[in-house]
């Protein structure tokens, strides 16, 4: 008697179901873009949500697969509840990709407009948030051009996602962020969205350099050469194509695929000065030759390789220091944790100067040492040759 009493109370406290929301009744946003309206001064939100229907396997549909629901309003939260106004289905957020800021409100600052998202229980740390630049960030989410999925979040996703096979664009996700703009002694980069202006036909959607942020306010761009500079400097390299002059001829390129690498920042303190070393290390491989120079013996490959790495080295520092000296003397903002280096290091050097640490930064000199190795030519014999 007494187990069955236990089993009714057990039946009667575990009803867990009881503000479930059927999964037909939620709208699963992809992707959110935020603009704002330079007369009213609201935000516009633009919503990506899922049609599973239109992805149906068993029964090909015509229709697209997500449904776009733009609001306003004078917070985001505001602008998402109006959503209910117009759009039969209640937005579930747990599996949004990206979020796009529009480069008016992102110069403004981001903190107010990501709070919504970072105080959610729903948003993922882990989504990105990019910048649209030179355009609105709802225009650059609903383009339907760049690749072959069909749903333009998954899309764009996909293309951050990918920033670890080349080295022109940077990342960002929610969580990186936050920690980067309100922590001290770095500031963040945040991946850039832009319209292709070379693809005439219809608007192309790149990603391409990165977006500098001095804590959480937009104060500039880094080109795409700054950029790769900028993630050699930040030991963000997983892998890449690197094109370089021949060591043979320099009007021919070889390209070397980056295979592995690793950047330290080691701060100096002598008396009131600061300096600083990088050093990186990296390794890589030959994977295309224009030269038609055969490397028949393994005298001549070495010294070939030696020359590559040579060539290598020289190029990735210079396009680290291109990267610094704009953030130096254009941005005065430590986007690659100068400062956090030195609060490591020296703690107490560190609390003397952080308060004033972007204008010091401004003026600190550094070292960079670059050390390339190729394992290998990616060639038996050197390039194939036509025989006379």
């Amino acid at each position: 008697m007494k187990k069955a009493v236990i089993c009714c109370t057990c039946l009667l406290l575990l009803t867990g179901c009881w503000d479930r929301t059927e999964l037909k009744k939620l709208g699963i946003v992809m992707g959110i873009a935020v603009d704002k309206d330079p007369e009213s001064g609201e935000f516009i939100v633009s919503t990506q949500m899922l049609r599973p229907e239109a992805l149906s396997t068993q029964s090909p549909s015509t229709e697209k697969p997500v449904e776009k629901v733009v609001t306003t309003g004078k917070t985001i939260f505001e602008a998402i509840r109006k959503s209910n106004l117009e759009f039969d289905r209640k937005g579930f957020y747990a599996h949004n990709k990206v979020i796009l800021i529009g480069e008016d409100l992102a110069k403004e600052g981001l903190l107010p407009v990501l709070d919504f998202f970072q105080r959610g229980k729903e948003i993922r740390g882990y989504v990105f948030v990019c910048i649209a630049k030179n355009a609105q960030a709802r225009e650059i989410l609903e383009s339907d051009t760049g690749g072959i999925e069909p749903i333009p979040a998954l899309r764009l996703k996909d293309m951050i996602e990918d920033t670890k096979f080349q080295l022109k664009a940077t990342k960002i996700n929610l969580l990186n962020f936050y920690k980067e703009s309100i922590g001290s002694g770095i500031e963040p980069v945040v991946g850039v969205l832009e319209f292709d202006k070379d693809k005439f036909s219809k608007k192309h959607v790149k990603l391409s350099g990165g977006a500098v942020f001095n804590k959480d306010k937009l104060i500039g761009y880094l080109n795409e050469r700054q950029t790769i500079g900028y993630r050699w400097c930040k030991s963000e390299v997983e892998s890449g194509a690197v094109s370089i002059p021949s060591p043979v001829n320099d009007d021919r390129y070889e390209s070397v695929e980056v295979k592995k690498s690793d950047t330290t920042i080691k701060p100096t303190v002598k008396g009131n000065d600061i300096s600083f070393t990088i050093n990186v290390e990296g390794e890589g491989i030959i994977t295309e030759q224009e030269v038609m120079t055969s490397l028949e013996d393994n005298t001549r490959k070495l010294e070939h390789m030696k020359k590559t790495e040579e060539k290598m080295n020289k190029q990735i520092e210079k396009y680290i220091k291109l990267a610094i000296e704009k953030s130096q003397k254009e941005f005065h903002s430590d986007i690659f944790g100068f400062g956090r280096a030195l609060n490591k290091e020296e703690p107490k050097v560190w609390n003397q100067v952080k308060n004033d640490w972007n204008e010091r930064f401004s003026e600190v000199p550094y070292t960079v040492n670059v050390h390339f190795k190729i394992n290998s030519t990616g060639l038996m014999r050197g390039p194939f040759q036509a025989k006379n």
